[in-house]
């Protein structure tokens, strides 16, 4: 196993692209005059491939009145990447991170996904997650037409983050003007091997656009299909205990006793497939110049199903003997030998399933030259289920068979490698079982299985009111109401053998060959089965456990969020410099309630339900001056916010009732001999994020073939969300059992039900800032010796300081210290040749945990390359037919998750091929 920590290995191109894109920023400023540029954005020249993506992206960002970035389909059915996620990541201030992988969830100016609220069309979306944070997965690229990510917001915007809004646009049929057809078809091959049977390492990619008007353009219509079926493959080196190590307590040598040496270690090989198949449509009507109705729909059916083969070896905190003749330095134990290592074979099946679906329909009617109505209903759901299966085997029961002997060796970041001798690739001498006696008899497994559902519907009404010849060009105001609820059912227990038997062989149907286990350090393999199928077919039996754990992992939560705003747009002179923009205030109510379960140490459980509301006031802010011809200062004020997480809000709690002593350290009202209540939790009452933001952004655009820009932005945290101690009414919840025998008696407590408990709750005070740079210029803008080339720079630099108790600062999820982003391409005569990295700097990121849900772990810096070639036929009968070759993660940059010095987690994913031919009919 090996990390980077400690080094820095791409600090020298992160500022090598850092300062090509500030030197060639300012030679573009200093000569700007001279540079040859396209002053018009309705050039008559038909544009293709790359360059029409970047140039329809670039008047999408000169021609709003807020501070965004923009990504646009090169042609139908083709974003620029193989997913959204990973397309978005290489806008300016913008950073994904990956899960199993996959660019998945985005950070916006050092925020992470928490902080940012995703839309289709406009209208927020619902999750497949546990929380509010969109998947981004969930879409194909090959259906969306346009991302916008909003800086700053708008009062219109009725959803908004305090990092931003990122706006997925699918097509308008009558909009696009035309007829076509476009068909895409992709095979898909991983670097890696599938390791484990059942599984490829090849898949493919298809999509199916259909776009056409009727009745004179009066009536359009847009179909789209997507099917994708995607083979990743991960290796995996975890040690026991978070990264946190044991101390040599039985060392020999003086000196040693407080020295770490390893606890446990979990490595593991995984094979996977992602399939999702992605349905779109838009009906768009405009019967005359007044009425225009627009409905769409999209749809996404997602399975992924993961195989994993895993080594488990309890090492010092397991029962294993260190052996004499360890080597060490001044505080790990580097190298040995332990001996009575029981170790455990495990075969996971994870499944998961979700359904998304998203409808809409928006209609505008202007009633005169003056007056125009509008009205917006969505309606979005997710129906979500995971089979978390683990399951167990060994040379025997309750530590009971064969020990290993395993000789270890650490490496780069405190992390270690390993080598043993046992064969645990031998179905007729390893057993399922419980290697290690920690369930009840004749457990050999255990499954989770929670069941997520999502739904919201959103109503908005909004009238707009134009004038002529006033600085105020027109006002809109209107009002919206989202109703959201979104629930957690957690099922969970042990599976036991046939019989409560304490071992057994696995049945021949479900064996599935021998895992190379040499990555694990074992050169003899380990037996492979499938869990899913043996779990399937009623092979085990299933225990449900109710203990405290389980019970607080169902929870429901919702909401009612009423906005009312006012917009008024800008369009006059200041002191001669053409001023646009807008100037408004939103209203935002949110009335919530959670029911949660609160269980005490016995297990004694009740769902309570609280509620609570209140109100924001939301000003915002857009000017934008033209101090020259394409040259534009644009400044952003406002009030923004992020509803919290659903599981700080409504996870379950836990609680038990203590008599104190006198001034025992407890709150003055607990203090002498009263009973009190404590416990840790979730809180309803907690209230969002909430941040004062100013931003200020310079453009220079060329025409709409390139441009260069830079940014500086602040926000102020006026409330952010951490963990502490507040009073807590346990009015409701039930006596826990303890208090039923006369030793135990409660009756105190019973009269007093204030107590305390541990949960999230708002703080004041903490800043975030950064400064970001962008360069997107083709070749021929400089010199005609470079027409066809072209390059898109990007760098973004965030910091941010909170420091909620005084105890030093709180680290924000998402943000990166730097954020580099690299693309050069040349595109000319049919050919097209792109390459790009993302570079950014460690953060801490929502990871999911062994339930799924999202916890908070350090991640490394890191930098993932990518590449595309496609060639067009021009001519002939086979004009618009393209082939293309690209690839992902082409250097296998590693995602390491660190504590400290010391490797929590590396995950290795190799690098993903697609091949491809689309065509085009118009």
């Amino acid at each position: 196993m090996s990390t980077h920590l400690g080094n820095r290995p791409h600090l020298k191109v992160r500022l090598m692209g850092c300062g090509a894109a500030l030197a060639l920023a300012t030679s573009l400023i200093v000569t700007g005059t001279a540079i040859a540029q396209d002053d018009s954005d309705t050039t008559t020249v038909v544009v293709t491939g790359i360059k029409k993506g970047i140039q329809d992206a670039i008047v999408a960002k000169k021609r709003s009145t807020e501070i965004v970035e923009a990504i646009s389909a090169e042609d139908i059915g083709k974003l620029p990447d193989a997913s959204i996620a990973e397309s978005i990541a290489r806008l300016p201030g913008i950073a994904a991170q990956r899960t199993n992988g996959r660019a998945q969830s985005l950070s916006i100016r050092g925020l992470g996904p928490d902080y940012t609220v995703t839309t289709l069309n406009g209208r927020e979306q619902v999750s497949t997650n546990d929380n509010r944070s969109v998947e981004f997965d969930q879409y194909p690229s090959e259906l969306i037409s346009q991302v916008l990510v909003y800086k700053t917001p708008n009062a219109a915007m009725t959803t908004q983050g305090i990092a931003g809004t990122a706006d997925l646009r699918t097509v308008r049929p009558l909009a696009f003007g035309k007829k076509v057809v476009a068909l895409n078809l992709r095979r898909e091959m991983n670097s890696e091997d599938a390791a484990l049977g059942g599984l490829d390492n090849t898949g493919s990619r298809f999509s199916l656009t259909y776009i056409d008007q009727f009745y004179d353009k009066k009536l359009g219509i847009a179909l789209g299909y997507a099917k994708t079926n995607s083979p990743y493959q991960l290796t995996r080196l975890e040690p026991w205990g978070d990264g946190d190590q044991a101390t040599c307590g039985g060392c020999g040598l003086p000196g040693d006793s407080a020295k770490f040496l390893p606890g446990g270690q979990k490595d593991a090989v995984q094979s996977s497939n992602l399939d999702r198949t992605g349905y779109m449509a838009v009906i768009e009507w405009k019967p005359n110049d007044k009425l225009n109705v627009t409905l769409d729909a999209y749809r996404s059916d997602f399975e992924e199903f993961q195989k994993i083969a895993r080594l488990e070896y309890p090492l010092a905190w397991g029962g294993a003997t260190l052996s004499p003749g360890y080597s060490s330095n001044s505080t790990h134990i580097t190298s040995g030998t332990f001996t009575n290592v029981k170790a455990i074979v495990e075969n996971y099946a994870n499944l998961r399933e979700a359904q998304t679906n998203s409808i809409g329909l928006n209609a505008t009617y202007d009633l005169n030259d003056s007056w125009t109505l509008m009205a917006d209903y969505s309606s979005q759901s997710v129906d979500r289920e995971d089979y978390i299966i683990e399951t167990t085997a060994g040379t025997g029961p309750n530590n009971v068979g064969a020990t290993d002997t395993l000789r270890f060796v650490s490496g780069p970041g405190n992390s270690y490698t390993y080598l043993g001798v046992i064969n645990y690739g031998d179905f007729n001498s390893i057993y399922l079982t419980d290697p290690k006696g920690w369930g009840a008899v004749g457990r050999a497994g255990y499954l989770k299985n929670p069941n997520v559902k999502d739904e919201m519907e959103i109503m908005k009404l909004a009238a707009t009111r134009r004038f002529d010849s006033l600085p105020i060009s027109k006002v809109e105001f209107g009002v919206s109401q989202t109703d959201h609820t979104k629930s957690k059912v957690n099922s969970e227990g042990a599976l036991h053998l046939p019989g409560n038997a304490l071992q057994a062989l696995v049945p021949t149907d479900f064996r599935q060959g021998v895992t190379d286990a040499s990555f694990l350090g074992n050169n003899s393999g380990m037996i492979s089965y499938d869990a899913l199928g043996l779990y399937n077919s009623g092979f085990y039996t299933l225990v449900p456990y109710t203990g405290n754990d389980e019970l607080k992992r169902s929870w429901s939560v919702s909401e009612t969020i009423t906005v009312a705003y006012l917009k008024a747009d800008i369009d006059t002179d200041l002191f001669g410099v053409p001023l646009t923009g807008n100037i408004g205030v939103q209203s935002q109510t949110a009335d919530q309630s959670a029911t949660t379960n609160y269980v005490d140490g016995t297990g004694t459980s009740r769902f309570v339900t609280d509620s609570a509301s209140y109100t924001d006031v939301l000003p915002s802010m857009n000017l934008i001056f033209e101090v020259q011809d394409d040259m534009f200062v644009r400044f952003g004020a406002g009030t923004t916010i992020s509803r919290p997480r659903m599981d700080d809000m409504a996870a379950g709690s836990d609680y038990g009732v203590t008599k104190n002593a006198a001034n025992g350290g407890v709150p003055e009202l607990f203090q002498g001999s009263l009973r009190y209540w404590g416990g840790s939790g979730s809180n309803v009452g907690i209230k969002p994020w909430k941040a004062n933001a100013y931003d200020l952004s310079f453009e220079k655009y060329f025409g709409r073939k390139g441009y260069i820009s830079a940014a500086v932005f602040y926000k102020d945290l006026t409330s952010f969300i951490y963990s502490d101690k507040i009073l807590k009414d346990y009015t409701g919840v039930p006596l826990p059992s303890s208090c039923a025998t006369p030793a135990g008696s409660c009756s105190t407590a019973d009269a007093n039900r204030m107590g305390t408990q541990t949960t999230m709750v708002n703080g004041k005070g903490g800043t975030i800032q950064g400064y970001e740079f962008t360069a997107s210029l083709p070749g021929e803008v400089i010199t005609p010796a470079l027409d066809g080339f072209g390059a898109i720079l990007t760098a973004s630099f965030n910091d941010s300081a909170i420091n909620p108790k005084g105890a030093g600062k709180v680290a924000i999820p998402g943000l990166s210290k730097s954020v580099i982003n690299t693309t050069v391409y040349y595109e000319k005569n049919g050919f097209s040749i792109r390459a790009s990295s993302r570079q950014r700097d460690e953060f801490v990121g929502e990871v999911p945990d062994y339930q799924n849900a999202l916890q908070t772990r350090n991640v490394q810096e890191e930098n993932v390359v990518d590449a595309q070639l496609s060639y067009t036929i021009q001519e002939g009968p086979a004009k618009d037919l393209t082939f293309s070759l690209s690839g992902s993660n082409l250097t296998n940059e590693p995602f390491y998750l660190f504590k400290g010095d010391n490797v929590v987690k590396e995950e290795k994913y190799g690098s993903t091929y697609l091949f491809g031919i689309s065509y085009k009919w118009q």
